[in-house]
């Protein structure tokens, strides 16, 4: 580890809470510039910018140097962007965290992975709903929703076995695709292994509910389900990037202010 390079650890949002990582720029000097709430357990009431040292930062965790996105700025630079702002008040989990504050120092753009993939995922959630229920004829009352599969066929899910096997789907892309960032994997592969397992998700959970039928319905219920997966996922790339445009532009807003104050 050297002088403006970002940093990355894991932590957890309580001693046995979901895990994300933290992010600071190494100064060279055994301290750390990182962005944190000023309590961890009242996220939403305030925190800003400190230096701290780096077993602080690290708090017992391994830590590691991350390069994406790739840096526009030397690593000196980097390191005297994030000193300018040791001291600055201002911290939003959403909008104006660690990483955004990282991610800005190296690149002049407030972004954050992780947020992204929350907000792409439930994104897709309602993608793959309205794709579903409002391209395809709606019957019974809206108790059924009627698919059309890549064989040509139609196939009627009931509402309630269709929206669970949705919601899970994509939980479980969002479960995998937040590891695998963890784990130091790249935005495109991340994202393919969330997509994968979302797919096969998709694709048992319909099949189980097909199974009751029997054997044909199981094989039936697996070509729905893989069709509401891929259907779903080509709809909703609008909500998604709208989303994310929406998203961004907040942070890009709330950090100018943070930068001009």
């Amino acid at each position: 580890m050297a002088r403006g390079d970002r940093l990355a650890t894991d932590r957890r949002l309580a001693s046995y809470g979901p895990a994300y990582l933290h992010y600071g720029i190494d100064l060279g000097d055994g301290t750390v510039a990182h962005a944190r709430p000023h309590r961890f357990d009242r996220l939403w009431a305030g925190g800003g910018v400190v230096r701290t040292t780096l077993a602080e930062f690290a708090k017992g965790e391994a830590v590691r140097v991350v390069h994406e996105p790739a840096a526009l700025f030397s690593s000196e630079e980097v390191a005297q962007r994030a000193e300018e702002h040791v001291g600055r008040e201002g911290y939003s989990p959403m909008t104006d965290n660690c990483e955004h504050f990282t991610t800005w120092c190296a690149t002049g753009n407030c972004h954050s992975r992780q947020i992204d993939i929350i907000a792409a995922r439930v994104g897709r959630m309602a993608g793959k709903a309205s794709a579903a229920i409002g391209s395809r004829s709606v019957r019974g009352g809206m108790r059924h929703v009627a698919v059309r599969t890549a064989t040509g066929t139609t196939a009627r899910i009931g509402l309630k076995a269709f929206m669970p096997a949705v919601l899970v789907a994509e939980g479980v892309a969002m479960a995998v695709e937040w590891k695998a960032h963890r784990a130091g994997h790249d935005e495109v592969a991340s994202k393919r292994a969330g997509d994968a397992a979302g797919l096969a998700t998709s694709a048992a959970t319909f099949a189980a509910t097909g199974a009751l039928a029997g054997p044909v319905g199981a094989v039936v219920g697996a070509v729905t389900g893989a069709a509401v997966w891929a259907g779903g996922s080509l709809v909703s790339k609008t909500a998604t990037w709208a989303g994310g445009r929406v998203v961004s532009g907040v942070t890009s807003l709330a950090v100018r202010r943070r930068t001009l104050a």
